[in-house]
């Protein structure tokens, strides 16, 4: 029997062509046939299990001949495997001291032939060091006679210059998907790490490394890093709870999965930080909870009116100063909008910014991503954890066009949210266009027996010649399960392709759960298109990659620490 027959005959397939949920009064016409092959039998899928779980994202491989995915585990392994057959090609593993261990949480990124890894060392459980390392993906090693590992560490002084504010290793973690851009004379370019808090203790911060790929390479690890920058300059974080994630000090950690996000620009680049909860005092330079907009070299100037921000009052500030930031974005409710209040009455007696620190819903969870609409107007669409959607002026941050609430608040009296730290979106949304109209659809959860959650899309409208929100439709899972069983914790990121063979555009995102499910939901009006039942339970916040017509999920099994990359061929029957 050949090895095509062979192959063919693993195969698992699994079409399921349904009914989603929609605001649109009538359906257009019946979505395409979509059916979901599972490349990667689950007998091959269990032999590529590696004791270890993974964190990450996969990426994609194209600097040698045969195209290769990328899997970075959890202990240290670099897996590359065969984008066709799921097999592993070779494993690179990162060196550590006998006496301590590897985690890597954060997305790698591919610059040309190389990857570029962040990791932490532990000891007895503990973070003592974080480290930069580059891999040769020609020759599959650590290319550590050019580029020595580097380990990141900073100290700046406090904005009041009482003191010094200490990276601190122990406390910070990251998160974010580590970032690369090249430089226009084809030198080796800059790299951006990003770190937020590790279990919301302080004192954490948010840190922000600019790495000089060239400088590093030319003169050694003293001087790879070129600048680095500290959202919340505080020397000292007292803190009244165990964890600081309810505290209004501090903070501001850069953990959004997608990490900060880079605009090129006609002369140059900027780079869009979301950050965490903590303090935002304008007067002080602290930045929590707010949106970034940086420089080359990490320069930040928020380019606020300091008249109209004097006396700037962290729990309840002006709304006049807000509005008058050039390069920095604070949240706010519409005038029209409800104030927030959970059902545990927790924020009762808080303003807004109170709440979004007391609630742990950071404006960080989530990437934001940029719309070019008409007239030569762009936005920036920004999520909330709270389950808000902004939409900011692209040139001018301050102004803020539109706020959404588009998901209910988690819990009500006779149904608490179990896990209110959890907020409800935790995401990048993504945009398409139908039409000509741009269209941003965005993952939502909700930790509650109660509430619809799942994939919510918003046209973007005109009205009076402002940029508006406008409710398209909602998938909430397949309809022969009840709306309270899907989206009950963090789903994937979402991903939007079309199909080779296809006329339309489709959004995919995992629901992670004991077993996780892929879901393909097109986008002209949220029919469910296809969807499949993971091997494992994916993985939460990982962001499936898509090449070749296949979806590549990362995938963990339940209760131990062994994971695989799951992949699905996407056969489109006109």
């Amino acid at each position: 029997m050949s090895n095509t027959i062979l192959y063919l005959f693993f195969y698992s397939v699994v079409t399921l062509i349904t009914t989603g949920c929609s605001f649109l009064e009538t359906k257009e016409s019946s979505p395409e046939k979509i059916t979901l092959i599972r490349l990667f039998p689950e007998g091959q899928v269990r032999k590529a299990e590696i004791n270890s779980r993974i964190l990450a994202s996969p990426l994609l491989d194209l600097s040698q001949q045969k195209p290769r995915i990328i899997v970075p585990f959890e202990n240290g392994a670099i897996a590359l495997m065969d984008s066709d057959t799921g097999n592993v090609i070779s494993k690179i593993q990162l060196p550590a001291p006998k006496d301590k261990r590897f985690q890597i949480s954060a997305t790698p990124v591919v610059a040309g032939n190389r990857l570029i890894v962040v990791y932490q060392l532990m000891v007895k459980g503990l973070r003592v060091s974080h480290h930069l390392a580059v891999i040769d993906l020609e020759q599959q090693k650590l290319l550590d006679n050019i580029y020595p590992v580097l380990e990141l560490t900073a100290e700046l002084p406090a904005s009041d210059r009482s003191g010094i504010v200490r990276f601190n290793p122990q406390t910070a973690y990251p998160h974010s998907a580590v970032k690369y851009v090249p430089k226009q004379n084809n030198e080796p370019g800059l790299v951006y790490v990003a770190f937020g808090g590790a279990g919301d203790i302080q004192p954490y911060h948010g840190w922000l490394f600019e790495i000089d790929m060239d400088a590093w390479r030319k003169k050694g690890k003293e001087a790879a890093i070129s600048s680095v920058l500290v959202t919340t300059p505080e020397s000292e974080c007292p803190v009244k709870f165990d964890s600081g994630n309810r505290e209004m000090i501090c903070g501001g950690g850069i953990w959004t999965p997608a990490g900060p996000q880079v605009d090129m620009q006609n002369n140059g680049f900027e780079i869009l930080v979301p950050t965490g909860n903590g303090q935002i005092d304008l007067a002080r330079h602290d930045y929590a909870n707010t949106l970034m907009r940086l420089k080359s070299g990490l320069q930040f100037d928020p380019e606020c009116d300091k008249n109209l921000c004097s006396n700037f009052n962290p729990v309840n500030p002006s709304i006049a100063c807000l509005e008058s930031c050039k390069n920095l974005f604070i949240p706010r409710l519409d005038p029209d909008d409800k104030p927030l209040r959970p059902a545990n009455g927790d924020c009762d007696d808080k303003t807004f910014w109170q709440c979004l620190a007391w609630m742990d819903y950071d404006l960080g969870a989530n990437a934001p991503v940029k719309v070019n609409l008409k007239n030569d107007l762009s936005v920036w669409i920004q999520a909330g954890k709270e389950g808000g959607i902004y939409m900011v002026d692209a040139k001018h941050l301050g102004t803020q066009y539109d706020r959404m609430q588009i998901i209910e608040i988690c819990g009500t009296p006779d149904d608490p949210c179990y896990l209110d730290w959890r907020g409800m979106i935790v995401t990048q949304p993504v945009v398409a266009t139908i039409d000509e109209k741009p269209i941003v659809i965005i993952p939502t959860f909700i930790s509650d027996d109660t509430h619809a959650a799942g994939l919510i899309a918003l046209e973007i409208i005109l009205q009076q010649g402002k940029p508006k929100f406008k409710k398209l439709w909602q998938f909430s899972g397949p309809p022969d399960k009840k709306i309270t069983k899907s989206f009950r914790s963090h789903p994937t990121l979402p991903i939007l392709t079309r199909p080779e063979g296809s006329n339309e555009r489709y959004v995919w995102v995992a629901d992670i759960n004991e077993h996780g499910s892929l879901y393909g939901v097109r986008v002209k009006d949220g029919t469910l298109a296809a969807q499949i039942s993971l091997v494992g339970t994916g993985q939460p916040l990982s962001t499936p990659l898509y090449y070749n017509n296949t979806i590549y999920i990362p995938s963990n099994a339940p209760g131990v620490k062994k994971a695989w990359l799951e992949g699905y061929r996407i056969r489109v029957e006109n």
